[in-house]
C-alpha cells in the first residue's frame, strides 16, 4: 500500500497527553481503539461486530485438578458473521502491556471454550500488540503514533474478510499453552499411557519423545517431553530391547532417533513444566521435564 493511500486516523491526535495522569483507560478506548476498530470495517450492528464487555457463563480455566477463575473480561470481542474471530483488551497508558498478568488473562480468554479465537490483542493508547494463541511473541508490535505504517498489517491479520483465514495445519504446544496460563509451575503433572512414536536422544544426557495430549474434550495439543540418561534407563521393559539397546549407545552423530512401527508403545510420564523455550524451523516450543515413569496397569 503506498504510503499516501494508508489512512491516518490519528492525524490530529496529540499523543502527548498520554502522559497526562488523568488520561485514563475509558480515553484509550475511546480515542484511539475506536478508530481502529472503524476504520477496519468493524461497527456495533451487523456481521463485523463488535461486542463490549462480553461474560463468560463458566469463568474458569482448568488444567488437570487446578483450576483457575479468570476475572477479566477483555473490552472488545470482534466477530464476524456471528463468530467469535480475535480479543483486544484495553490498557490504561501506564500499564505494561509485556505484564505477565495482562498476557496470562488475554490468552486465558481466548483460547475459553465459550470464546475459541486465534488472536489476543492489548492495547494502552503507546503501543498495539498482537498474538497468535500458538505463539510466544507477539505477530505485530507497534507504537500507535506509527499507525498509518502499519495499517496494512493490520488489515491483513484483523480485517473481518481476513481473519478467518488463519492456519490450522500445526497444534499448538502444551508446554507454551502451561506457560502461557501461568500454570508452569506444577510439581508433578502426569500423563497416564502416552503412545510413544519414536524416541531421539538428542545430546549425551538428554532424550525426546512428542505425543497428542488432550486436557479436555475441547482442544488437542502436541507436548514434547525431554528426559535425561537416568530417567531413559526406566524405558527398558516398556519399549523393545532392541531400541533400548541402539538409544544406549554413545553417540556418533548429531542425534539418534528409533522409529516404533510395529506396534504402538505407552508409557505413564511424571513430569514438571521445562523452563526454556526451544526453536526448530517449524515452531517454537516449551519442552516438559519427564522425572520418573510410574507403572500404571493398562486398561482391560
Amino acid at each position: 500500500m503506498d504510503a499516501e493511500m494508508r489512512p491516518n486516523i490519528f492525524r490530529d491526535f496529540e499523543f502527548a497527553i498520554l502522559n497526562d495522569p488523568e488520561y485514563k483507560e475509558d480515553s484509550v478506548r475511546e480515542d484511539l481503539i475506536s478508530p481502529i476498530l472503524k476504520g477496519m470495517g468493524y461497527g456495533s450492528s451487523g456481521e463485523r461486530k463488535i461486542v463490549r464487555s462480553r461474560r463468560l457463563k463458566h469463568p474458569f480455566i482448568s488444567v488437570g485438578s487446578k483450576r483457575k477463575k479468570l476475572e477479566l473480561v477483555p473490552d472488545y470481542l470482534l466477530e464476524v458473521h456471528g463468530k467469535a474471530a480475535w480479543v483486544l483488551d484495553a490498557k490504561s497508558p501506564t500499564e505494561d502491556l509485556d505484564s505477565s498478568k495482562h498476557l496470562e488473562q488475554a490468552y486465558s480468554y481466548a483460547i475459553h471454550p465459550e470464546i475459541r479465537v486465534p488472536y489476543f490483542s492489548l492495547c494502552n493508547g503507546h503501543r498495539f500488540v498482537l498474538y497468535h494463541v500458538s505463539k510466544p511473541r507477539p505477530i505485530l508490535d507497534f507504537n500507535l503514533i506509527e499507525t498509518a505504517a502499519y495499517w496494512e498489517n493490520l488489515l491483513r491479520l484483523l480485517a473481518p474478510h481476513n481473519v478467518c483465514n488463519y492456519d490450522h495445519s500445526l497444534k499448538k504446544d502444551f508446554g507454551l499453552h502451561l506457560k502461557r496460563l501461568g500454570f508452569d509451575t506444577f510439581e508433578s503433572l502426569v500423563f497416564p499411557l502416552l503412545p510413544i512414536i519414536s524416541i531421539e536422544r538428542i545430546a549425551e544426557d538428554l532424550f525426546s519423545f512428542s505425543a497428542g495430549v488432550s486436557p479436555d474434550e475441547n482442544e488437542s495439543y502436541v507436548a514434547t517431553f525431554d528426559f535425561d540418561f537416568a530417567c531413559f534407563q526406566q524405558f527398558r521393559g516398556k519399549i523393545p530391547d532392541k531400541a533400548f539397546e541402539i538409544l544406549s549407545q554413545p553417540l556418533t552423530d548429531a542425534m539418534s532417533q528409533v522409529l516404533f512401527v510395529d506396534a504402538i508403545y505407552r508409557v505413564t510420564v511424571d513430569c514438571t513444566v521445562g523452563t526454556e523455550l526451544q526453536e526448530n524451523e517449524d515452531e517454537i516450543f516449551l519442552p516438559l521435564r519427564v522425572t520418573r515413569l510410574p507403572n500404571v496397569p493398562k486398561p482391560a
